[in-house]
């Protein structure tokens, strides 16, 4: 037995595996029930709740798997249809254990199943398979979630060869499957048209061993399900105590319905199952026993199934044995409210019943549908004797005493047509036609916390009537059915069709919390049956293929079929043929005869027609066979055919020859009539030749014969290029001119059959050399692309043509040279004239080609006339890269008259202009202060150019021009205000004769320059010693000269001794020097001020240039001045000495003992006079 049918079995059996006990799912179906129609009475029910399992429960269903469609399909060749067998399903355990980070009560279920199939042919070996299963499941107790399942699965395969029987160990396999969170396939309590969804983890685990097939590796997937409660009714099972059973089915992840359960509250369980597995395998298990024992039991009464959110509640646990309350006390019980870890354990009083009360909580559940929070398990047990109660409690946080509600989703409708009854749900679809009898079951529930008081409900009716059903007395989510029978009427209009209720219409209930949910529509669609037509041969030859067509049937109400089955007679008997989604089969009939053909039409509304067809088969014509000596061959090649067989297996005179007609869509070069036909086919793909026999009964024979016609390869391909509209020219050389930035089509062609031009791909590469990524493609015969070049120079272009199998042509390479366009520069106004130190602003715009504007260099050259580059040409500078220029220069004088602007493109070519540039001089800004402005006759007066402003390079050569009296005119120039009397920033000036004097200080740069005055008045000074002496100096004079030479002779007779005259004369050695660098050092530096001597000079800056004027270094020489050294005759300096010493006689311990070690020591003025000396000076 090969290992691909071994495979296919190992594959069914683990999908046999999960049909059993794995997540159900629901499959489309049909069902017949039995005429008799339930009453009101019946359908008024309570929900059903969650059911407590006990160790030893037991179902034992009867089950099979439909493979056919699967192995059919599967390449496999087989007769399996049905591997059918039992499955016996035992609680076995119960205890607690961990999920989810809670304590979490959990059944144990164990499962042993056996299936079989027998004379199974598969590949050719026919034989026996053999499945034995045993499974474990983990299923919580809460709400029957499916936390793990297990399953061991041996496979048996027993093969006969003659009267011999092989056994094969097909595989011995275990699949362990862990569902996060636990999925919950019910969602109690059950009500019909319940709604829910669980998204969940599963993680899938394969162990065991197989020497023939390869065991699937382990796997994991986040999965989503949801699931409703269809209807409640018979699930159409015999047994015959879950005639009200709840069909609940479930969705895949699409939406797609792909299987159902009907859980029987009966039996605590399922009564019956159907699986889509996949496509084309479906598993059925219909329950045959339903075994369980419950003398003693646990009942579980909530004060309010339906409870509101976070509400302190309670319930009543009661023991009961064989249906009485346990007598005596004191029996502990476990009450469990796990959602909320709730657990505790409680003692039953004397009537067997125990009073707990608990928080309903907040916590929702792992299945997300409805208005609800969710709904938990209450349970209380007996953990030593494994006794179990249980109910839901639903927390919903929108909860009203009363609460009625109409609940279209939940309508069920049973349709009797042609004395068969039938139950539709969604999953088949609420569908009629015309004379099909309807009954409606509709569903009203209580959702509030209270027993709803009887009222009534309106039913409208599609024709419109309003009928009133009674409603009765309803508990906390108790349910009623009311029913409603409509017939449809002949001509019904095709379309939706709406049966509206509602409950309590008159408002009777006042404490109906919700009135919103009161009303309730529900669609039916009204469509037709559908027509089906066979279209047969009336007759056909005997070993020949018949095609049966039934694709021109349709449904009148616009729905697409969903089934199509021939049926087809033959001398053996009756075959059933599927028509597939075309609807049409191919039949071949090997005997003559009449035989009959039945079609069955069945449309998405399950409504099936019928139509019956009758077919003859008569003998065959004569039988040619043509051939030819390849199997392919190019396009546009001749190729040669010959008849290489005929017979006529009917004929009555073998001797007799045949006529051949050829029937080909190109001519034959030997004529059409002949033994061979030679021709060219001109498209590539499948070729077919006919040819015709006719025998001497004039019946013809027919042969094919189809070869391949392969693909060429492109050839000659040849390009154009144009611009603007004209088709350009190369030169003699072949190649291209167009300028930079011209926008260019090329146009590309290339010769092949036929049937490829059209889809014939030109691969494009306009610059195949400096840009090989960038290909453009174009599919046609004839290609058109654009594309603009951005740098000069030669450049090549490539075209490529490659048809659809692959093949291509060589490159073509066509040359282009592309010239070089030179950028200008858009014209600027001439910018207007600015001061010194004043910037100014320029931006000039320049055009050139797309792509040269981001390659090209803007500079300014600054100094026109010299090459700060060094590189030879004064024309080439670029002091600035930008085409905006920011700038400012300090001196008119030395400033450019122009500038130029050149901007270069990446090949070279330069344009630049000038630009005009006027920088004029601004005249300084004078200031002048004063030591003093009343000086007296023969004090020294210091004067002050600080803070005279002007540009920063004029302040550094500045020129300051004193005439110390501007009412005479000292130069003799006529002109008595324009003196120069002294020069400097700084200067010492003392008054000869009082009255007022005129100052005039003239600031001068490159200009004109700018003057200031000042107004003094210069008082008579009083009598002094130093006066006398200056008016009699002369005399004095010769008296000390006669004095000292009297006493140079005295002297040499004796050794002269120091008197007081000495000593005071030594004393004016001790007078200081005061330098006048501190002024210069900081221009702003006043010594007549009292916060400047305090915080003294700053530092000088750095020169900004090593270049001084004469005049400058005369003034900073004359800076530093001595006190010592300033011009006196002896005279005045006798006369000094003579008032220092009588000075110091009156100032006696004010005398300043600290004297400079030397005269030509050099002192600022701070140094020289103290603060009490400075502020004297600028005293009146």
């Amino acid at each position: 037995m090969g290992r691909a049918t071994v495979s296919a079995i190992l594959m069914v059996v683990m999908l046999i595996s999960q049909c059993m006990f794995l997540l159900p799912s629901e499959e489309l179906f049909e069902e017949e029930i039995d005429e008799k129609m339930l009453s009101p009475t019946d359908r008024n029910t309570v929900v059903a709740d969650l059911p407590s399992w006990r160790i030893g429960d037991r179902w034992i269903y009867d089950g099979y798997l439909d493979v056919g469609d699967f192995v059919s399909s599967s390449g496999v060749s087989s007769n399996v249809q049905y591997i059918s067998g039992t499955l016996d399903r035992t609680i076995t355990d119960i205890y607690t254990t961990t999920i989810d980070n809670r304590s979490t009560l959990v059944y144990e279920a164990e499962s042993q199943g056996s299936y079989e199939a027998q004379n199974v042919n598969l590949d050719g070996n026919t034989g026996d398979l053999e499945i034995e299963m045993e499974t474990v499941e983990l299923v919580r107790a809460s709400d029957l979630a499916v936390i793990q399942q297990e399953a061991s699965i041996e496979i048996d395969f027993g093969y006969r060869i003659f009267w011999w029987t092989i056994n094969i160990d097909v595989a011995e396999l275990t699949i362990t499957q862990t569902y996060s969170p636990p999925t919950e396939g019910y969602d109690f309590p059950l009500t019909v048209g319940d709604y829910w969804s669980s998204n969940y983890y599963q993680e899938t685990d394969y162990e065991g061993s197989s020497d023939l097939v390869d065991i699937p590796a382990d796997s994991s997937s986040s999965e989503s399900r949801s699931w409703q409660v269809m209807s409640r009714g018979a699930p159409g099972t015999p047994y015959a105590q879950c005639q009200q059973s709840y069909n609940v089915t479930t969705f895949d992840s699409n939406g797609s319905a792909d299987g159902y359960r009907w859980f029987c509250p009966a039996v605590r369980g399922d009564v019956s199952s159907s699986t889509d597995i996949i496509e084309g395998i479906n598993a059925f298990h219909e329950l045959q026993t339903y075994q369980a024992g419950r003398s003693k039991e646990i009942s579980v009464d909530l004060e309010f199934p339906l409870s509101p959110l976070n509400i302190n509640t309670s319930a009543v646990v009661t023991v009961t044995q064989d249906g009485s309350a346990l007598s005596g006390a004191n029996q502990q019980v476990e009450f469990r409210y796990g959602i909320d870890g709730d657990i505790r354990t409680v003692t039953t009083s004397s009537n067997g019943s125990a009073f707990v009360e608990f928080n309903s909580g907040n916590s929702m559940d792992d299945s997300l549908g409805g208005s609800e929070a969710g709904s938990h398990g209450v349970i209380a047990w007996i953990p030593s004797q494994k006794i179990v109660g249980v109910s839901t409690i639903t927390i919903d946080p929108n909860v009203s005493a009363i609460d009625l509600v109409a609940i279209p989703s939940g309508v069920t409708v049973e349709r009797t047509r042609a004395q068969t009854t039938t139950t539709l749900a969604s999953s088949t679809g609420f569908n009629a036609v015309p004379q099909d009898i309807l009954r409606f079951y509709m569903p009203i529930q209580n959702r509030g916390l209270l027993e709803s008081p009887p009222t009534t409900m309106n039913v409208e009716s599609p024709d419109g009537s309003v009928q009133t059903a009674q409603v009765p007395s309803l508990p906390s989510l108790g349910q009623a059915i009311v029913e409603v029978n409509w017939t449809v009427p002949n001509a019904y209009p095709i379309g939706q069709i709406s049966l509206s209720f509602q409950v309590d219409p008159d408002e009777e209930i006042g404490d109906d919390g919700d009135r919103s949910n009161n009303n309730g529509v529900f669609s039916l669609w009204i469509g037709r049956l559908p027509v089906a037509f066979l279209d047969m041969p009336s007759q056909s030859l005997t070993k020949s293929n018949v095609t049966l067509d039934a694709s021109s049937s349709y449904d009148p109400d616009g729905g697409e079929f969903i089934d199509c089955n021939f049926f087809v007679e033959r001398r053996l008997g009756t075959v059933e043929l599927s028509g597939g989604e075309e609807c049409i089969v191919e039949v071949e009939w090997h005997d003559d005869g009449i035989f009959d053909v039945v079609l069955e039409y069945k449309d998405n509304e399950n409504d099936l027609v019928t139509v019956n067809g009758v077919i003859e088969i008569i003998n065959r014509p004569p039988e040619i066979t043509i051939a030819s000596e390849y199997e392919w061959t190019n396009v546009l090649s001749p190729l040669q055919f010959d008849v290489e067989e005929r017979s006529d297996i009917d004929t009555l005179t073998p001797e007799a020859p045949m006529d051949i007609l050829w029937i080909s869509g190109y001519p034959c070069q030997e004529g059409q009539v002949g033994l061979y036909c030679t021709v060219t086919p001109d498209e590539e793909g499948t070729y077919t030749i006919s040819v015709e026999a006719v025998d001497d009964d004039g019946d013809i024979g027919y042969s094919n014969k189809t070869v391949e016609v392969r693909n060429i390869a492109p050839t000659n391909p040849r390009a154009e290029i144009w611009k603007q509209g004209n088709r350009m020219v190369p030169d003699s050389r072949g190649v291209y001119t167009a300028n930079e930035g011209d926008l260019l089509s090329f146009e590309g062609l290339a010769d092949d059959s036929e049937n490829d031009l059209s889809s014939l791909l030109h691969l494009w590469a306009p610059d195949a050399e400096n840009n090989p990524e960038q290909v453009i493609t174009f599919e046609g015969r004839k290609s058109t692309v654009e594309y603009t070049y951005h740098t000069s120079g030669l450049h090549l272009a490539t075209l490529q043509v490659v048809d659809n199998d692959g093949a291509s042509t060589e490159s073509l390479i066509i040359p282009i040279e592309i010239v070089n366009l030179e950028p200008q520069i858009n014209p600027i106004s001439d910018p207007l004239p600015l001061a010194e130190d004043s910037v100014i602003s320029i931006t000039v715009e320049t055009i050139d080609t797309a792509g040269d504007q981001l390659t090209l260099r803007n500079c300014y050259d600054l100094q026109p006339t010299v090459d700060s580059d060094g590189s030879g040409d004064v024309a080439d500078d670029c002091d600035v890269e930008s085409r905006t220029l920011e700038m400012a220069w300090p001196d008119a004088t030395t400033s450019p008259s122009m500038i130029v602007f050149h901007v270069t493109d990446d090949d070279g070519s330069v344009a630049m202009i000038e630009i005009p540039i006027d920088v004029r001089n601004v005249n300084p800004f004078p200031k002048v202060s004063a030591s003093t402005f009343t000086p007296v006759e023969g004090d020294v007066v210091f004067f002050s150019a600080n803070g005279t402003t002007d540009s920063i390079l004029d302040m550094e050569n500045m020129v300051y021009n004193w005439d110390m009296d501007t009412s005479v005119d000292s130069d003799g120039d006529g002109e008595p205000a324009n003196d120069v009397d002294i020069q400097g920033k700084w200067i010492e000036w003392t008054f000869v004769g009082s009255g007022s004097r005129g100052v005039s200080m003239t600031a001068l740069d490159e200009g004109e320059g700018s003057s200031i005055s000042l107004s003094l008045t210069v008082s008579e000074a009083p009598f002094s010693l130093s006066g006398f002496i200056s008016s009699y100096g002369i005399i004095l004079i010769l008296v000390l000269i006669i004095g000292l030479a009297g006493g140079f002779m005295m002297m040499k007779n004796r050794e002269p001794t120091r008197n007081g005259i000495t000593s005071v004369m030594d004393q004016t050695k001790s007078l200081k020097k005061v330098s006048m660098d501190d002024a210069f050092d900081d221009p702003d530096y006043d010594p007549f001020d009292a916060q400047s001597r305090k915080d003294g000079p700053r530092a000088k800056p750095e020169a900004v240039s090593t270049e001084t004027n004469d005049t400058e270094s005369e003034i900073i020489d004359s800076s530093e001045i001595s006190i010592s050294n300033i011009g006196i005759d002896s005279h005045e300096e006798e006369d000094e000495s003579i008032e220092q010493d009588t000075n110091l006689t009156e100032k006696g311990d004010e005398i300043d003992e600290e004297e400079e070690s030397s005269d030509g020591i050099t002192m600022s003025v701070d140094e020289a006079l103290s603060q009490e000396d400075i502020e004297a000076l600028f005293e009146e």
